[in-house]
């Protein structure tokens, strides 16, 4: 039985029981004239135990909702863009902690927009519509949970503005949570100060709320009963067992003071005992080795926090508060046009920035938009040897896209426009060794090769990722800069960028199941900028300020502007005359719509040929420029001699010495190149009067 629901005061309205009805939960989203439909399904039957939960999250924008067809060959939805993509995690992050410890059901949830016009942002109907699908099934998720995008006008945070007026914004961040507080954020800021942060996140918390209690009503009226699948042991019962082991084997004592290598040794032949004294255990009980193998691994995220209080440092001796050494150098790779190696405890970053031309700029296909550029790029890598791994390296991941739209985020800002460095800039970092927060070592690394590249950045920007730990006594403890370790078994991971001066970027996964207080949102964040503002002085040890000039490798730009009305005769006919330009300079060439010009090149002497040639095409001539000019005819009242292709000028024979007209068509030739310079032009009739030094009287040179 269809039914509708409305949150007036949000505008908010979804339909229940209409369509389809043969997914486990199911919720038809619309706002205005956005729709989406999320759709919850999990598997029935069992399966071979995976040690995490499948859940399964897509994403997808179709560009029927925008009233296009996709461009290209393929007139169908492929691959998820990196925008799906992005959004898909957002929705996973989300959700993901909200299922039950022990709850391992295979679980699929699919977001379709089919409706779009870009005055509301999909990213919270999305969120908000796979909450009441996964609360309406009879999975045992823990939510409803609630979204909003906060946004800063004129210093105002409002939420949830449409793509125009976001566009105002200096703020930019996607907060989602249930009632009990923020489950996860991400975006980016114009300098926000930590108390500004923690307003915006309180604030966003008291709409969350009312979605919240609005879809409680909903489960009440439509949900279905939450069912478990009966497992097939005594999770309780065979977990303490596992616990006492674990316990009495000092096996969480084998993290402590010991390398990620030397921990990886101590764990394995730790879990090789475990697996011999439980063998019997396997069989009596029958319970599997995997599963068991997953207890083992919990007993020792459970017993890790005691130990580290107990001991009042971390694994690797730091204190709470600490960050690790931290080492970095630029110009390592001759040949690229800039690149650097930042190193933080076991965690290295290699970034490597290429200069393009605005023809290099990455054309996207957005849903309502439509096809958008993208002069700044960031792409991150993460090889399996970073962590002394073996497997298949297949195509980039999601979590490589995520990782690289984070430290991308931290940029948006702090780039200079294309007026003031008219460059299409691609960073490429690749993670060479990693024990936990890679995507801030990326945001590190890509600050210094951009200013190694002579990349004119507003401000440095460093990032650190911050955790959480609770010990058996329910108290909460911070850890500045996580290691991979400490992240796993954490229930925090809050990746923060910024400059002395403010945040650039947000990140934070929350895996606690009621959120987490304002005071601890309040130490993390502070001590961030701490952590931050040391990160930054070490960085500035290697380089402080961006080179005054760029490589010798990368392409020159020349910038001019021409009227309007002579775009036309610089591209000629079918694009002739540009064509010609760039064959004959070697240099590459925009122009846009506002008669703004762009020459790029290697050579100076060919961005000036080019320049000249351009500016003599539209009639800007200024009086005394130099042009090795052609000669191209001979006349009795003196010589006509090319500039470039198409526009000639008379050198009169008044200029010309007595003795060198005697005998001028001896001394030169038709074709033959001379050196002249502009006396004077005429942008009325076009004509263009010359002087030649080497044919000039004497006194006159």
């Amino acid at each position: 039985m269809s039914k509708t629901f409305k949150l007036p005061e949000a505008g908010l309205e979804v339909v229940v029981g209409k369509f389809a009805g043969q997914a486990d939960g199911a919720a038809w989203m619309k706002h205005g004239d956005n729709v989406v439909l999320a759709t919850a399904v999990t598997s029935t039957s069992d399966r071979e135990f995976m040690g995490f939960l499948p859940l399964t999250v897509e994403y997808r924008e179709k560009t029927s909702a925008a009233g296009r067809i996709p461009g290209g060959y393929i007139k169908r939805e492929g691959r998820l863009s990196d925008t799906e993509v992005l959004t898909s995690r957002v929705i996973d992050r989300t959700v993901r902690p909200l299922f039950p410890a022990d709850f391992f059901n295979e679980v699929q949830l699919m977001v379709a927009v089919y409706s779009a016009d870009g005055k509301f942002p999909l990213s919270v109907l999305s969120i908000i519509s796979s909450s009441i699908a996964l609360s309406l099934s009879s999975m045992p998720f823990l939510g409803p949970i609630g979204a909003v995008l906060a946004c800063r006008v004129d210093g105002k945070i409002v939420f949830n503005l449409g793509i125009e007026e976001d566009a105002t914004s200096d703020t930019h961040i996607l907060i989602a949570g249930n009632r009990d507080g923020i489950c996860m954020v991400e975006g980016n800021c114009e300098l926000l100060s930590e108390d500004e942060m923690v307003g915006i996140f309180l604030a966003a918390h008291e709409e969350i709320k009312k979605q919240v209690l609005w879809q409680d009503g909903i489960i009440a009226e439509c949900g279905k009963p939450k069912t478990r699948t009966p497992s097939k042991f005594d999770w309780q019962h065979h977990q303490a067992q596992v616990d006492a082991w674990v316990a009495g084997n000092g096996v969480a004592e084998s993290f402590f003071g010991a390398s990620k290598q030397e921990q990886s040794v101590q764990i394995k032949h730790k879990k090789e005992l475990f697996r011999e004294a439980f063998s019997k255990h396997t069989e009596e009980h029958g319970v599997p080795n995997t599963v068991l193998s997953y207890m083992f691994d919990v007993a020792i995220k459970e017993q890790l926090p005691d130990l580290i209080v107990k001991k009042g440092h971390r694994f690797d001796g730091r204190g709470m508060d600490d960050v690790r050494a931290i080492s970095s150098e630029v110009a390592l790779l001759p040949q690229v046009h800039g690149s650097a190696l930042f190193q933080r405890g076991q965690t290295q970053a290699l970034a490597c920035v290429t200069l393009g031309t605005a023809q290099d700029a990455q054309k996207v296909e957005r849903l309502v938009e439509g096809v958008q550029e993208r002069s700044f790029m960031l792409h991150y890598n993460f090889p399996p040897f970073s962590v002394g791994e073996a497997r298949p390296v297949r195509s980039v991941g999601r979590r490589e896209i995520g990782h690289g739209y984070l430290a991308e985020n931290s940029f948006i800002k702090v780039m200079p426009t294309q007026t003031d460095f008219p460059y299409t800039v691609r960073v490429v970092v690749d993670i060479l060794e990693c024990n936990g927060s890679s995507s801030m070592a990326t945001t590190c690394a890509t600050t210094l090769a951009l200013m190694d590249a002579g990349v004119p950045l507003k401000e440095m920007v460093a990032g650190i990722a911050m955790g959480l730990v609770k010990d058996s006594s329910d108290n909460y403890h911070v850890l500045t800069d996580l290691l991979g370790s400490e992240d796993a078994l954490g229930l925090m991971d809050f990746k923060v960028t910024g400059s002395d001066k403010g945040i650039r970027a947000i990140q934070m996964d929350i895996k606690a199941k009621k959120g987490l207080s304002r005071e601890l949102l309040q130490t993390a964040l502070v001590r961030a900028k701490g952590a931050r503002e040391y990160i930054l002085e070490e960085m500035r040890k290697t380089l402080s300020a961006p080179r005054p000039e760029i490589s010798d490798r990368a392409p020159k730009v020349t910038q001019l502007n021409i009227p309007v009305d002579k775009i036309g005769v610089v591209i000629g006919p079918s694009g002739k005359v540009i064509k010609e330009i760039i064959a004959q300079t070697d240099t590459q060439i925009d122009i846009e719509d506002d008669g703004s010009v762009r020459i790029y090149a290697k050579d100076t002497s060919a961005a000036r040929r080019a320049e000249q040639w351009i500016r003599v095409l539209v009639g800007d001539i200024q009086d005394g420029a130099v042009f090795n000019g052609v000669i191209k005819r001979f006349a009795e009242f003196g010589l006509f001699v090319e500039l470039v292709p198409g526009k000639d000028g008379l050198l009169h024979v008044s200029s010309i010495s007595k003795e060198k007209q005697k005998n001028l068509t001896q001394l030169y030739r038709v074709n033959d190149v001379l050196r002249v310079k502009v006396v004077s032009s005429d942008p009325e009739t076009g004509r263009i009067k010359l002087f030649a030094p080497d044919l000039a009287p004497a006194g006159e040179k």
